[in-house]
């Protein structure tokens, strides 16, 4: 991953350091989006974890024709956002150091 760079992971030139954060997450929210898409939740209720109120359930995958498994598909996004997430360290801390 570190030998060659990956698609789209520079942040726009005139964007300030203050606004990669929010750059960032509005670039994932699609994704999200898609994942939440491909799942069914069931059977989630409320339970007491440590003083905090958390959610568990069953998650099964909605299996669409013409679509790759959920896993595959999972696969493919997390190593690639992981590798822009090494590369936009790497520029962040050679801007700000």
């Amino acid at each position: 991953m570190a030998t060659h760079e990956p698609r789209n992971w520079q942040t726009p030139a005139n964007a300030s350091i203050d606004s990669y954060a929010e750059i960032w997450a509005d670039e994932i929210l699609p994704i999200a989006r898609d994942a939440h898409a491909r799942l069914e939740f069931r059977n989630v209720k409320p339970f007491l974890d440590n003083d905090r109120i958390v959610a568990a359930g069953e998650t099964i995958e909605k299996r669409m024709p013409g679509q790759m498994l959920y896993r595959t598909w999972a696969t493919g996004i997390v190593r690639d956002e992981l590798h822009k997430a090494g590369w936009r360290l790497a520029d962040l801390l050679e801007k700000i150091l």
